[in-house]
């Protein structure tokens, strides 16, 4: 019983974060959604009892490390600091649906349920080898993204969205949970830290006698599992999904999407790849074989980038722009995978981190506007910047970030990227990333134009003086860890430190 309690106690977040969905949900219930005002304020507290959690853990796992929870669950740095991304996140989205002027006020209360619903699965995704739990936590993550991009169910493109996304999301769900059945039926376990060692006595078999025997299968299983990862990150070829549901989803779900779900794709990636392939204690042949890995991952990451890039030159609404630059971003993101290192990992971990600051303030920046015009078309914005100051200069900062220019965090973020990328050999793939970091500055800062250089529409300021100042407190932290950034690369340095990745790698024959 004390073995239950401790192990429990070692999945704390988690457990509150399950009793707090059913709390909002009861409430909702009760009070029959006439107090969803409320029901955010809860909820906020709520998050912020986890995030409390969530950092008395980082302290202890750097006395203890590693430690599993019910044999399923590691709970590792790795998992905390992508569990404490998440719960961020969800606290400024939660603060997003409060702002938002089209959203009613009452009656919304699945909102905040659903939310923490998708909390739960990241939570689980993030932090486990086990290929079983990690696709239940997708899963969970998968059904509450569907119902929320289709919450607004009298809206024919929230409709249209949820739709879209439940196809695409059902067919990459089928997709990997083949891939994950068959690296099964190969090795005999679902544990990616055996499947990578090989078992005692032959069994479970590992990867490594597969590669002799039947290398073919093995490798149609891992794309098979890379292509589920990808849909959820926004990847090409799996990208098709992102801009019509970001587009068609209320913006405070979009923000979600764009930045804990996009996070948590790559989180779980990340793991995949690093426990597979990359830890100590790895078989020679599996270990090998992970840099044919980093050269699909570097190729698809040239893709991305570039067909992002090129995709939001043409569009006229800001959704749709935001939207492929989340698809050029990933790409950007996989640059560090490619890399196949303990230093690449930190990189790609860093760029997420600066992202959350810059996206979250350009979504923050979209929901304002879109409680002003009513529209999200770019031309809304005409010279709005003269009328609304602040909340401009903001989104400038959040445009030069996301451009990666100095001095802000985005640049930071890239230039980390592309050291890692000429250290391990890619020196083309880096090319093609400035390239494409020069491309992004005209679509950027076409929006910085219609902002300031354009001729005002005549229009009634409405200010939004709280929204304002989250706005302006992303934009202070964009540039700010931009300038000091010693503490954010600490940080994500110790995450895939906790994967306990070897740098020694082996160049593909």
């Amino acid at each position: 019983m004390n073995d239950y309690l401790v192990q429990l106690g070692r999945i704390a977040p988690e457990a509150v974060l399950t009793v707090l969905a059913l709390v909002i949900l009861t409430w909702d219930l009760v009070t029959k959604g006439r107090d969803c005002r409320r029901l955010a304020y809860g909820t906020l507290a709520g998050l912020g009892l986890v995030v409390w959690l969530l950092c008395g853990q980082w302290a202890s796992l750097g006395e203890t490390g590693a430690v599993s929870a019910f044999g399923m669950v590691t709970v590792d740095r790795f998992g905390t600091f992508f569990k404490l991304f998440t719960a961020l996140a969800l606290m400024v989205v939660v603060l997003l649906v409060l702002f938002d002027r089209r959203e009613r006020k009452h009656g919304i209360g699945e909102y905040y349920f659903l939310l923490i619903g998708a909390a739960i699965g990241i939570f689980f995704m993030v932090s486990t080898n086990n290929l079983l739990l990690l696709m239940l936590g997708l899963e969970l993550l998968s059904l509450a993204s569907y119902s929320l991009a289709g919450f607004h169910k009298g809206s024919q493109r929230s409709a249209e969205a949820s739709l879209k996304y439940i196809v695409f999301g059902g067919l990459s769900a089928g997709i990997m949970l083949y891939g994950i059945s068959l690296l099964y039926g190969l090795t005999g376990t679902i544990d990616l830290s055996v499947m990578g060692r090989g078992g005692e006595g032959g069994y479970p078999v590992g990867l490594v006698a597969q590669f002799a025997v039947s290398p073919i299968p093995v490798a149609v299983a891992v794309v098979l599992v890379l292509a589920g990862f990808a849909y959820k990150a926004s990847i090409v070829p799996f990208h098709f999904w992102t801009p019509d549901v970001y587009e068609g989803a209320p913006t405070p779900v979009t923000t979600f999407l764009a930045v804990a779900s996009k996070a948590a794709g790559f989180a779980a990636l990340l793991r995949f790849v690093g426990a597979l392939f990359l830890v100590d204690g790895v078989q020679e042949a599996v270990h090998a074989y992970g840099a044919r890995i980093g050269l699909l991952l570097a190729i698809l990451s040239a893709v991305t980038m570039t067909l992002g890039n090129l995709s939001a030159m043409r569009q006229r609404s800001l959704k749709r722009l935001l939207a492929y630059s989340s698809i050029a971003h990933a790409g950007y993101v996989l640059m560090g995978l490619a890399v196949m290192t303990e230093a690449g990992f930190s990189a790609s971990v860093f760029y997420l981190a600066a992202y959350y600051f810059m996206n979250l303030g350009a979504f923050a920046f979209l929901l304002y506007f879109e409680g002003e015009t009513n529209s999200d078309e770019i031309d809304s914005l005409k010279g709005m910047g003269w009328r609304h100051p602040v909340v401009a200069w903001a989104m400038v900062a959040f445009l030069v970030s996301l451009a990666g220019l100095p001095p802000t965090v985005g640049f930071y973020g890239k230039l980390l990227l592309f050291y890692e990328g000429v250290d391990a050999g890619l020196g083309w793939l880096v090319f093609i990333a400035a390239l494409n970091s020069v491309i992004s500055l005209f679509y950027y800062f076409r929006v910085a134009k219609a902002l300031f250089l354009t001729e005002p529409v005549e229009r009634v300021p409405n200010r939004q003086p709280a929204l304002t100042g989250l706005i302006v407190g992303l934009s202070v932290l964009t540039v700010v860890t931009g300038i000091f950034n010693s503490a954010l690369q600490r940080w994500s340095g110790e995450a895939p430190r906790a994967l306990g990745i070897s740098d020694q790698l082996e160049e593909p024959h």
